[in-house]
């Protein structure tokens, strides 16, 4: 029995932030395998309802899939979002947040990000999405984001938190929040696993497989998705995938389906 690691922004989405339909499938075929599954994502619970588990197989018990949102700051089993948990202790303050939005709206950002309405723990903009294929939509938007991290650095910092630029957008949460939380959680849970395998497409991302390392558990594999240099750490074999997104994440799951 082995225990999958999904993050899923850039590795269950193409670059449009649009679940792909043929990964949910293989991920449906593990579950069927009795892997344990688990996702661990910066998104929050309401886009998953909204977004991804609407393409799940209702027949398949999805009761043991352990889920971890907002990067750690809300934890639950299921699809049923409402009884996930949302920890008090990494929710920043509202002031914060209005700060943020604030900036958020300035005419320069006009149709590349916008305010993330669904979060609960932490002030986030995403990228405005174009039509697929269009690259220099895209390009304006990573740009507008990393302009947008640099602008509110300051409010972040002042106010004790952090900020993290990922795949689609830029979050400002606690400074004790990452997904070492979420995935120390589900570790927890699981206590065994024959083998590990962790998927991501940033840096962050490498935190899960090194967690599992920690808590002495073996045979982990981090698999690749994301653009630039593959993350290397003792002890944990890296396996990447030449394209990115879903795209890369199906090529590498197809060595996992019986």
């Amino acid at each position: 029995m082995a225990f999958y690691m999904f993050d899923v922004d850039g590795v269950l989405t193409d670059e449009n932030a649009r679940p792909d339909k043929e990964v949910v499938k293989m991920i449906e075929k593990l579950a069927t395998e009795g892997h344990i599954l688990s996702f661990v994502t910066g998104r929050s619970r309401g886009w998953l309802s909204d977004h991804l588990f609407p393409l799940f197989d209702d027949e398949i018990d999805w009761s043991s899939l352990y889920c971890v949102s907002e990067h750690g700051a809300i934890k639950g089993r299921g699809t049923n979002i409402s009884s996930w948990e949302l920890d008090e202790e990494y929710v920043i303050a509202d002031k914060v947040k209005d700060k943020l939005y604030k900036v958020s709206q300035k005419e320069q950002y006009d149709g590349l990000i916008q305010w993330d309405q669904t979060k609960e723990s932490m002030g986030t903009v995403e990228a405005v999405h174009g039509d697929p294929g269009d690259k220099e939509h895209l390009k304006k938007t990573r740009e507008a984001l990393q302009e947008y991290a640099d602008d509110v650095d300051s409010i972040s910092s002042k106010s004790g938190n952090k900020t993290v630029v990922s795949t689609y957008g830029v979050d400002v949460i606690h400074p004790d929040l990452s997904k070492k939380i979420g995935a120390t959680w589900i570790i927890d849970e699981i206590q065994s696993a024959d083998k590990v395998f962790v998927f991501g497409d940033s840096g962050g991302d490498m935190v899960m497989a090194v967690t599992a390392r920690e808590h002495e558990l073996d045979n982990i594999t981090f698999h690749w998705v994301g653009e630039g240099e593959t993350p290397e750490e003792k002890n944990i074999t890296s396996i990447s995938s030449k394209k990115s997104y879903s795209e890369g994440t199906k090529e590498l799951l197809e060595k996992h389906i019986g």
